[in-house]
């Protein structure tokens, strides 16, 4: 059996590595928005509208979660599969998969957009 291509590997790295930034920076804004949220709970100003926010950049983090995971695993398919060079069939997995990807990608990114936009609109009437 011919050894796989590294090439083709580096390639598909490269790929998942671009969508591996999204994510990155995904759960980074919303952690970063969750963590302002938790500590201003803390403090003696008032609190309007912070549950609001706790669960849209909450939600943000946990689908940013999924949404990264879903990219380790298929990173993980893939490689495998480039390496044994079998050409992976369509599955009810990989559908799965896909669809759970996209819930996670979007719905991380409309939680975000939506916090950030609450926060600007608080600001705004005050």
């Amino acid at each position: 059996m011919p050894e796989h291509d590294p090439e083709k590997l580096n390639a598909f790295w490269e790929y998942c590595e671009a969508f591996k930034g999204w994510a990155k920076l995904l759960l980074a804004g919303n952690a970063a928005g969750l963590g302002y949220c938790l500590t201003h709970l803390n403090s003696g100003t008032p609190k309007y509208n912070v549950g609001a926010f706790v669960g849209l950049f909450g939600a943000g983090v946990l689908l940013g979660g999924l949404y990264f995971l879903v990219l380790t695993i298929l990173k993980a398919e893939v490689t495998t599969a480039i390496v044994t060079q079998q050409r992976p069939g369509p599955s009810i997995r990989g559908t799965i998969l896909e669809v759970a990807g996209h819930v996670g990608m979007w719905g991380s990114a409309a939680a975000f957009a939506a916090g950030v936009l609450l926060f600007i609109y608080r600001f705004w009437l005050l």
